[in-house]
């Protein structure tokens, strides 16, 4: 396995317990032996594995269902850049973290966002020094997805050996190809907006939910959301753009455009572990919705916000 500085991202695609505890139990135990920061986040079937088969290792990892650790894409970014802060400051060497994903109950847009999730992991997390394995039990895991993981994880690998994926794409290109569709349906509400504007638009974005019933919690995170990205639009760019609501399938979609051509921002921003400070409001407006897709178009930002309708 790798030992290069930076963070190592590789993806473990297993179909059997013989082969996930291959792969999973030298990952940990080396860890554990060397004075490592060990998380393992899997399904409680395979944490009793782990603990069985770990030993004496076994109380040297840290261990969460991967249910808790992040509903949410997110809530999972939290959590791994919580763990490394926290776990960074203990010495020096790898922090190793064992990060299953949860797919079983996923609607088709969730997978995308958890898909993009993992693409974008290589590169927030580039400059720390996480070694992270993200296990695929093809039992459970469609083919599709697994595909998806060869093409989101630089490298392979299956118990000791690792290689690394030839269907590998870089986040970046990753992102641009088809995460976030630049059309724009007809079912439009919505229009443009001036500085005295902001008040309003936070009225619109909870009326906005209302008419679908989305839960209020979830409409006050989108009033939120909506108003930092256009307070944001009106500080840091021309002072004036739009603002537009739709709905697709089961997403309350809410896009905000600066007028101005002011450089635009990246398809990344607002994301941990390195934040400025346009990117801290833009954290925040992470964690209040369900995806965030910031973009430029000529120059000017264009900020997609994806709020999931429930009941």
């Amino acid at each position: 396995m790798a030992e290069a500085p930076g963070m190592t991202h590789q993806a473990c695609v297993y179909g059997s317990d013989a082969e996930f505890l291959e792969t999973a139990l030298p990952f940990l135990r080396r860890g554990v032996e060397r004075g490592e920061p060990v998380l393992a986040a899997t399904s409680a079937a395979n944490i009793a594995m782990l603990k069985r088969d770990l030993g004496r290792h076994a109380h040297g990892v840290d261990y969460v269902e991967s249910v808790a650790f992040g509903r949410r894409p997110p809530e999972r970014l939290i959590a791994i850049d919580q763990y490394w802060r926290k776990r960074a400051r203990t010495g020096e060497g790898r922090i190793r973290i064992l990060a299953e994903p949860v797919w079983s109950g996923r609607s088709e847009r969730e997978i995308a966002a958890w898909t993009h999730m993992e693409s974008s992991m290589t590169l927030l997390f580039g400059a720390t020094n996480i070694w992270m394995v993200c296990p695929y039990d093809t039992r459970l895991v469609p083919p599709r997805i697994v595909a998806d993981a060869r093409r989101t994880h630089p490298e392979l690998v299956l118990g000791r050996a690792s290689r690394a994926s030839r269907t590998f794409v870089e986040p970046s290109v990753f992102t641009a190809d088809g995460a976030v569709s630049g059309s724009v349906p007809a079912n439009l509400s919505g229009g443009r907006f001036t500085p005295a504007d902001l008040p309003r638009l936070r009225e619109d974005a909870l009326a906005y939910a209302g008419r679908l019933s989305v839960p209020r919690s979830r409409a006050l995170d989108l009033a939120l959301a909506v108003n930092e990205v256009a307070a944001n639009a009106v500080e840091h760019g021309g002072g004036t753009g739009s603002l537009w609501f739709w709905t697709e399938d089961d997403e309350l979609i809410c896009e905000i455009v600066d007028d101005a051509a002011c450089g635009g921002v990246p398809p990344f921003a607002g994301c941990p572990p390195a934040l400025d400070e346009r990117g801290g409001g833009l954290w925040v407006v992470r964690q209040l919705c369900d995806r965030v897709h910031p973009r430029s178009v000529e120059g000017r930002s264009v900020v997609r916000l994806h709020l999931l309708v429930r009941g």
